[in-house]
């Protein structure tokens, strides 16, 4: 055997070592960076609730946040982004306590009745509501209104969920749940705009509507 000739597995793993030690950095990054914009999304919130209907300044953010304009317009890129990324947090935590919500439930058709309530239900919370309108209000005179196709995305982690019951009932979970997300969610956004709230009644009536617009009625 040559000098050279060293078997693969016998050289030092310097690439390895190097990679990892790389990956081990990017992962530290990657996660500081999540924290820094999970701390100014909570502050962003908070102001935003303490000043409705009014959007705090990205003077008054940066201030209570402890960074620089800067930094904020690195992370986010503008004000608009940063108060969408606002609505899109809220829209996952809805998403998430509905999933644990409807994986309560057996039959599909009471998972459907308590996607239907929950997502009502959002504007029954005063504070709530009143944080969701000033949220829309500003992106809707800002001109950063969220347009038809990204409303739909912005709400998938949501209309997503309906999926798997309406397979379960026979039903086609493209073209009926976009039915009920439309019936639901229109109502909620009428409710949100006027400033009600939907009655025990009326949760019980659209659950009735909608299984039985889908023949899932028991």
């Amino acid at each position: 055997m040559q000098k050279n000739d060293i078997p693969p597995s016998a050289a030092p793993a310097v690439g390895d070592r190097v990679a990892r030690a790389a990956a081990r950095r990017l992962e530290r990054q990657r996660r500081n960076a999540e924290d820094e914009v999970g701390r100014l999304l909570d502050v962003t919130i908070e102001l935003i609730e303490r000043s409705a209907p009014v959007i705090p300044s990205v003077s008054d953010i940066v201030a209570a946040a402890g960074i620089s304009n800067q930094t904020l317009y690195r992370t986010f890129g503008s004000k608009d982004e940063l108060i969408l990324a606002v609505l899109e947090r809220g829209t996952l935590r809805v998403a998430e306590t509905l999933r644990e919500r409807m994986a309560a439930v057996e039959d599909p058709r009471d998972q459907i009745l308590t996607w239907i309530h929950i997502v009502l239900r959002q504007v029954s919370d005063e504070d709530l509501a009143r944080t969701s309108r000033s949220v829309l209000g500003y992106l809707n005179q800002a001109g950063a209104a969220v347009q038809a196709g990204s409303q739909t995305e912005l709400l998938k982690p949501i209309t997503d969920l309906l999926a798997e019951p309406l397979r379960a009932l026979g039903c086609d979970p493209d073209r009926d749940g976009a039915c009920v997300s439309d019936l639901v969610v229109g109502a909620m956004r009428r409710h949100l705009w006027n400033a009600t709230a939907p009655s025990a009644e009326e949760l019980e009536e659209m659950g009735r509507f909608v299984l039985r617009g889908l023949r899932a009625e028991r």
